[in-house]
């Protein structure tokens, strides 16, 4: 059996492409690790947090970062695991929202962003965080957030209550 030698190296192009963040893949085919970095883990038990999960690994949309729009799209299609419990579930359906906690990127813990659920019809909808987002994604020197750059938003419980971390998976580790 003959081996065609080209196609490795399309394979190799594409994943220095994807590395590089040029190409970017669907979840499913992703190599990606998902683990939360350790200076998350940690910062997650000194507030004795548990039950990590990974929610969301996305491309920051130019909505995302515009100041005058003031939030963090988390598309239903693009979440990864079940994060609410169904108390939070009917919260969010009868249009309330909920007061979250967010690890940010310079681990810091903002407090004070709200989740709300936006419907876009009877089937389509996306959760958002407002509130506080601003305060996170500028000024560019904190947690060096930008249009485009890869990010994941994790999600674990403090004492039973829901919170957030949001790694930057593209800018150097946070110093501890």
């Amino acid at each position: 059996m003959a081996v065609d030698w080209s196609s490795f190296h399309v394979l190799a192009n594409t994943s220095e492409l994807v590395q590089e963040g040029v190409l970017s893949l669907p979840p499913a085919a992703r190599t990606r690790p998902d683990r939360l970095p350790e200076s998350y883990w940690n910062k997650i038990l000194m507030m004795h947090g548990q039950d990590a999960r990974l929610v969301l690994e996305k491309r920051l949309r130019p909505t995302d970062m515009d100041s005058g729009q003031g939030r963090l799209s988390i598309p239903r299609l693009q979440i990864r695991a079940n994060f609410l419990s169904s108390e939070e579930i009917r919260t969010l359906n009868n249009r309330e929202s909920i007061t979250i906690p967010l690890i940010e990127p310079c681990l810091e813990v903002r407090r004070g962003l709200q989740l709300k659920k936006w419907n876009y019809n009877n089937r389509n909808f996306s959760y958002v965080l407002t509130k506080q987002w601003n305060l996170v994604a500028h000024p560019f020197e904190w947690n060096q957030l930008r249009e485009h750059g890869l990010i994941q938003l994790w999600s674990f419980r403090e004492n039973g209550h829901l919170c957030f971390c949001l790694v930057n998976c593209e800018a150097p580790p946070a110093a501890e």
